[in-house]
């Protein structure tokens, strides 16, 4: 097997302590990456990155193909690349493209993380699916995503910001490799996009947020449950290719209402809102690797982040140590997930 094969990284600065959170300085191996939509891989070769290692996708007469050359292309020798053979582990499940970042032999298919509102066998209508690039970090976009309380700053015309609720409560739970937090709010005023857009008329709401993340990979679930609205649960991968940009491939679960119009409607937020995360993060990014380490300021409603940190430090000394190994309690989450959702598996 070869080196990993990363962009550049900044001097190790491990040794400082292990509650200190360097995010892109290191990249954790063993995990499936979902890196393409099902329907845009074809005959055609088409290039996917993960920690700056390419991959080359396509079909041909044996099927579903990963590899570390463009076919056809001479190996130019050892570029450091996981594979020996040229091909790399690959899956095609909920309507993604999975690749395998990690050691060929380690690769287990049961390791794909479970989508329980999304399709087993195809891919959502173009609609309801698509991509967005985040430049930063896949660490600090998973933080992002794990801090709920940043909606009503950012994301208010969406979410709804008007007003105080009458009840803001912010949990979580998590595995060794998993976090999932929770925020339910009482009587929170209704988005402008719900109320201008969507026809909703009520003028206040309850609101449980989830964010569902997968700390190897950074893959997420994101679902709002609305007493008022429908709810659409979202996949996003949040592909870490390099230190300074990511990819998110996204998939709405457009099956867990009936109602059309919503189905619509609704995923043409996914970049309206990815444009306002990405003008906060962009900035974030050279101040973390660029700049001296200095101490973060946090509330009470960043405990899951924090949380977050404490586990991708755990995996990260257990990676450095060789232990690439996946605990029991990974898979014991999927079933839970569906039930906290309140999603129901589309057939």
């Amino acid at each position: 097997m070869g080196k990993i094969m990363n962009a550049p990284r900044p001097a190790d600065r491990s040794g400082i302590g292990s509650s200190t959170w360097i995010p892109g300085e290191f990249a954790l191996q063993d995990a499936w990456f979902p890196v393409a939509h099902s329907p845009d891989i074809g005959g055609r070769p088409c290039e996917r990155l993960v920690h700056s290692q390419h991959y080359f996708l396509f079909r041909d007469d044996t099927g579903l193909r990963a590899t570390d050359q463009f076919p056809g292309v001479r190996p130019m020798g050892d570029e450091g690349i996981f594979t020996k053979s040229g091909e790399y582990p690959v899956e095609e499940r909920f309507g993604h493209i999975w690749v395998w970042y990690g050691a060929p032999d380690r690769a287990d298919p049961n390791l794909i993380p479970d989508i329980p509102f999304l399709p087993v066998d195809r891919a959502q209508p173009g609609y309801a699916r698509g991509v967005n690039y985040f430049h930063c970090t896949y660490e600090l976009l998973v933080e992002n995503i794990l801090d709920l309380t940043h909606v009503d700053f950012v994301h208010g015309s969406f979410r709804g910001a008007d007003g105080d609720s009458a009840h803001d409560e912010v949990t979580y739970t998590s595995t060794s490799e998993t976090i999932t937090m929770m925020r339910t709010t009482r009587g929170r005023p209704t988005s402008a996009y719900q109320r201008d857009v969507l026809g909703v008329t009520a003028k206040f709401q309850d609101q449980t947020l989830f964010s569902h993340v997968h700390i190897r990979s950074g893959m997420c679930f994101l679902h709002s449950r609305y007493s008022a609205a429908p709810s659409i649960p979202l996949m996003q991968s949040n592909t870490p290719e390099s230190r300074s940009m990511s990819r998110a491939n996204f998939a709405f679960g457009i099956e867990q209402t009936n109602d059309l119009g919503y189905r619509r409607v609704w995923p043409k937020t996914a970049w309206m809102i990815a444009e306002q995360d990405e003008s906060m993060l962009m900035p974030q990014n050279p101040r973390y690797l660029d700049q001296p380490i200095r101490s973060d300021c946090s509330t009470r409603f960043d405990s899951a982040g924090l949380h977050y940190r404490k586990q991708y430090n755990e995996l990260v000394a257990r990676q450095k140590s060789r232990d690439f190994a996946y605990q029991s309690d990974y898979t014991e989450v999927d079933g839970e997930i569906a039930e906290l959702f309140g999603v129901v598996r589309p057939t």
